[in-house]
């Protein structure tokens, strides 16, 4: 993915989210150039104190002006707080929208996006990028202005004091534009380069802690360390070159600025010496040549920190400028008195192009209807839910509900009608309530109880210390595998779906917690149109009938009985589920 946007285009689009907030940014300038102004001119407070006082034995005429200089450096400090305050509201105003729209157009995405973009990598750039931008609006776009005042007020003082003085201070200025302009162009794309390695870590490290049982289990430990040592070396690397580059031109300024500030004093000492220079106006010239080292070397971190803001607002703005893979169709309706009629049309789809899963799939599921899908691993069983949820499209064919094409039905409709519970249910940090009452936000406390009780999990939520209101570990890892299913089946259910979808729901369950499972299983199908995808024969047993799906393709249909009694597909799987042979 890539934006395309040049430099410019991308920061305007910066500015445009914070249009609605302008005033605040207007008061961080207003404020931030009052600050810059009342600072640069202390120096000349300095010279009239040394001229008009110092020289003179006037003592009272130094307190004056020292007084004076205590209000001006009172005045740069509150207006200085206040343009803080102005542009971190005006930043974090301007970033809230982006990660919002960020995040919801990561939302939208197909199933195919996530499938070619690491989960770390998103979470880097709405997180991670957007605080770059934060930053830069906040603190370098502050500096941009009172850096750019200080040098524009310093610069008028030094010319209307002595223009030969001021020409070596603009040629050090000049040498140090330069300077800048060539620190930008190298440092941007080892700023993208290094935004992106961040976002590699990232991902390494989400795999690895979403993953942590598997890496336990298959002692992965020492790969998972080298894999992340490696790409964390990367990343060193490209810092310490970054760090290299802005530690050479950084410096230079130091260079450039001493150098030049010896010449002012060597040729400011002579012009006193021959009456056409006073002592007053070489310190506020020297005073000006300090103040503008700092200005003049934050242009350099200045521009670097735009060149980050920017590759990070470019990385954030792939994300939203990404087409949703699945969306509403224009003209796209609403499930209407739904009887739960499921039909696939010769549907064919491929995860990667040239490799179908399925294959010419074809079949019926007629409304109330209970249908199990069975086959070996990798048949494309779990594949069927995926097209008929819309979370993937077909490549040829099509599936309808009631006859209408799921195309051509808006996806809020779809999903409130047809419910899906996963092989591996994802259970939220959070309360088991609040768990169960996603399957439909908003649920009245009866109905959430209602599906938990057919979902035969009620007894067991009851006894928890704090009932509906316990709270549960991230992932659910406090609940057994069967109370998992059970709280997933519960949250499928509070919508009260009328096409029901699960997905090898006992798969993770022992043979006596299956036995009482699939029992259980009896009523909450009842009066549902309900497709199950499953390895496990004994759940495929409670269907009116039986898919056996091979390689992509339906080989056979019909029910337990008949299916053994053919000798074919099912009955080899049948039997060796048994762990036995039969002759």
């Amino acid at each position: 993915m890539s934006s395309g946007y040049s430099a410019l285009a991308v920061f305007v689009r910066i500015l445009r989210y914070g249009a609605r907030k302008w005033y605040l940014f207007a008061a961080s300038v207003a404020f931030m150039s009052l600050a810059a102004s009342a600072e640069s001119y202390t120096p000349q407070l300095v010279r009239f104190a040394i001229d008009q006082g110092v020289s003179r034995g006037d003592l009272g005429a130094v307190a004056l002006y020292a007084l004076t200089l205590l209000g001006f450096v009172a005045l740069a400090g509150i207006a200085g707080f206040a343009a803080r305050y102005f542009s971190v509201r005006f930043s974090q105003g301007v970033v809230h929208e982006v990660r919002v729209e960020a995040f919801a157009a990561v939302q939208r995405q197909s199933m195919r996006f996530f499938d070619r973009v690491a989960t770390g990598q998103l979470i880097s750039r709405i997180t991670n990028d957007a605080d770059r931008i934060a930053g830069f609006l906040s603190w370098q776009m502050r500096n941009l202005v009172n850096t750019s005042v200080m040098i524009a007020m310093a610069s008028y003082y030094m010319l209307t004091m002595n223009l030969r003085l001021s020409a070596i201070a603009l040629v050090a200025m000049g040498i140090m534009a330069l300077a800048n302009a060539k620190f930008a162009l190298t440092i941007r794309p080892l700023y993208d380069q290094i935004r992106h390695q961040l976002g590699v870590l990232a991902s390494i490290v989400t795999s690895s802690l979403g993953g942590i049982k598997t890496v336990k289990a298959l002692a992965l430990e020492d790969y998972m360390d080298r894999r992340f040592r490696g790409e964390n070396d990367r990343f060193l690397s490209l810092s310490l070159r970054a760090a290299k580059v802005r530690a050479v031109y950084g410096n230079a300024s130091f260079l450039v600025l001493g150098v030049a500030m010896s010449g002012i004093l060597l040729y400011g000492g002579e012009l006193i010496a021959a009456g056409l220079l006073t002592v007053g106006e070489l310190t506020a010239f020297i005073a000006y040549l300090m103040m503008l080292m700092w200005p003049l070397r934050a242009l350099g971190f200045i521009v670097g920190g735009a060149q980050r803001a920017i590759a990070s607002a470019r990385r954030i703005f792939d994300i939203i400028d990404s087409a949703p893979g699945t969306g509403d169709e224009p003209g796209a309706v609403e499930l209407r008195n739904v009887r739960g009629e499921v039909r696939f049309e010769n549907v064919t789809f491929s995860y990667v192009e040239g490799r179908p899963v399925l294959r010419n799939v074809s079949f019926v599921v007629r409304p109330g209807e209970t249908v199990a899908i069975v086959g070996p691993p990798g048949s494309g069983k779990s594949t069927i839910l995926k097209l008929l949820l819309r979370l993937y499209e077909p490549d040829e064919g099509r599936i309808t509900i009631d006859g209408v094409d799921v195309r051509s039905i808006k996806l809020s409709s779809l999903r409130r009608f047809v419910a899906l519970v996963p092989q591996e249910p994802f259970i939220f940090s959070g309360t088991v309530r609040e768990n169960i009452e996603l399957g439909s936000p908003g649920a009245p406390m009866e109905r959430i109880v209602w599906a938990a009780k057919v979902a035969k999990i009620h007894d067991f939520i009851e006894s928890l210390p704090g009932g509906y209101d316990t709270v549960v570990g991230e992932r659910g890892v406090t609940l057994s595998g069967g109370q998992r299913q059970r709280i997933a089946i519960a949250r499928a259910l509070v919508a009260d779906p009328r096409i029901l979808l699960l997905d090898d729901p006992v798969s993770n369950l022992d043979a006596e917690t299956e036995k009482r499972f699939v029992e259980d299983l009896r009523e909450v199908v009842r009066d549902r149109t309900v497709i199950i995808v499953t390895q496990r024969l004994s759940l495929a047993q409670i269907a009116d009938r039986i898919l056996v799906l091979v390689d992509g393709r339906i080989v056979e249909e019909g029910r337990h009985d008949e299916l053994i009694a053919r000798r074919g597909h099912y009955y080899r799987l049948y039997i060796s589920s048994l762990g036995g042979v039969h002759g």
